[in-house]
């Protein structure tokens, strides 16, 4: 498999970007890029802060990081709300 290129990355994600809400396919797309983003982010040898080096991937790719940032704090709002069902569950049981 061929290794996906920055500007594939910005071309995919303006594309599925504004659909995520409605279509799982596109918010699963925008997920899985933004996994590939922060984990670019991650072999950046030209900046010691993270911030830094998420800001070069974003901007190598043309994904606006104000999207990156939504999509981000989307998925945290997610993962808070499945964790709150496992605790009213939880004492449901008990």
């Amino acid at each position: 498999m061929d290794r996906l290129e920055n500007e594939d990355i910005g071309i995919i994600w303006a594309r599925h970007y504004p659909k995520r809400a409605e279509s799982a396919s596109s918010m699963s797309l925008c997920v899985t890029l933004a996994m590939i983003i922060k984990q670019r982010a991650k072999s950046v040898l030209e900046y010691n802060a993270c911030s830094d080096k998420l800001r070069h991937v974003l901007s190598a790719a043309r994904v606006p990081k104000e999207q990156f940032d939504t999509l981000e704090s989307e998925l945290n709002a997610q993962l808070e709300g499945v964790g709150r069902g496992d605790e009213r569950k939880a004492n449901r049981e008990n």
